[in-house]
């Protein structure tokens, strides 16, 4: 299902924010194009319990641990048998050899790389993990770091049955200095120094009602409802994305964004795959699509323009409105769809 709207991408990034016209708008009769197949197969959720077992709240930190091993090998043993592994721009693969795999074909470039979290969130089956990976290219032998999510499913024995990943391919070339040119010069970012910050769902009316107004600001961006959009942040919302170097404050540049999003994108729709709320945080995985008719960020408009862009906001509430915003993307996804 689609809901209407949502925060977009990095490369989206200083975009985000809403804005356009307060008119009703007809769309235009839609493209011959079949969206459902583009929507992201939804992860199981195991209905009957309300809390994680022991074993599945050390998973998170045990898989950080993992991709820190030779070829991510110490994979094997957190992983179900039939697992499931996404990563934007790439074909959803299935089985424990293929995910061990194609995590070292993501990450194995890397030598000497150190995994941080710096934020979890918990619930009775699912992980979110922000994490800061620091490592050295070993064709290369320049440093790198990574700022990442994980989404992780787990089941009652701890095992991982469900695996969606989220870095910048883009910013990592820029470290190593083969583009995008766009991106040469931004700051490389900086090691958490502090412990990680958890939080475990408590299914609140609280989080009931922040899930709310998450969904009712996708909504309102994918109609172009620039007025309900606005209505759900705070007058200061800031929203960071990775290939920025200060966030996007305020109402005028989340106009901004929400203006360039539906001028760069036509028959724009959302859909949310994910969505958990944590206290005073949510978290949501949602993917925005439509037919790309300009540049976003250093992405050109492709010539195939059907375009797919998987996006995680994690996002601070204030006062029941979105207070900021950090987002986690692979703009490469737009450029490498088939």
């Amino acid at each position: 299902m689609h809901t209407h709207l949502r925060l977009c991408s990095t490369v989206v990034a200083s975009l985000l924010v809403v804005a356009c016209s307060s008119e009703t708008v007809a769309r235009p009769p839609p493209p011959p194009v079949n969206w459902q197949s583009l929507e992201a197969r939804p992860a199981a959720v195991d209905a009957g319990r309300l809390t994680a077992t022991n074993k599945e709240r050390v998973a998170g930190d045990a898989y950080l641990k993992a991709l820190a091993s030779p070829g991510c090998t110490a994979l094997g043993h957190l992983l179900d048998d039939d697992v499931h592994f996404a990563f934007a721009g790439y074909n959803d693969v299935h089985g424990r050899e293929t995910v061990i795999r194609v995590h070292d074909g993501r990450l194995g470039a890397f030598e000497g790389r150190t995994f941080v979290a710096t934020r979890g969130f918990l619930t009775d089956n699912s992980h979110a993990i922000e994490w800061t990976m620091t490592g050295t290219h070993n064709a290369t032998h320049q440093p790198v770091t990574i700022r990442g999510l994980t989404l992780l499913w787990t089941k009652d024995d701890g095992s991982l049955s469900d695996i969606h990943l989220y870095f910048d391919e883009a910013l990592v070339n820029a470290q190593l200095g083969t583009g995008p040119k766009a991106l040469f010069g931004l700051s490389v970012p900086s090691a958490p120094s502090s412990p990680a910050q958890s939080f475990e769902q408590a299914r609140s009316l609280e989080e009931g009602t922040n899930v709310a107004t998450v969904r009712a600001s996708l909504e309102a961006f994918e109609e172009k409802a620039e007025a309900a959009y606005l209505a759900t942040m705070t007058d200061d919302v800031e929203v960071s994305t990775l290939e920025s170097a200060k966030p996007a404050r305020g109402k005028n540049e989340a106009r901004g964004y929400f203006r360039a999003m539906h001028k760069a994108i036509a028959q724009l729709d959302t859909g949310i795959d994910n969505i958990w709320g944590f206290n005073t945080f949510v978290v949501v995985e949602y993917h925005v699509v439509g037919e790309q008719r300009g540049p976003l960020g250093f992405v050109p408009a492709q010539k195939d323009n059907l375009l797919k862009l998987s996006v995680v906001d994690v996002i601070e509430m204030q006062g029941g409105k979105i207070a900021r915003v950090w987002r986690y993307d692979n703009p490469f996804q737009i450029q490498l769809m088939p």
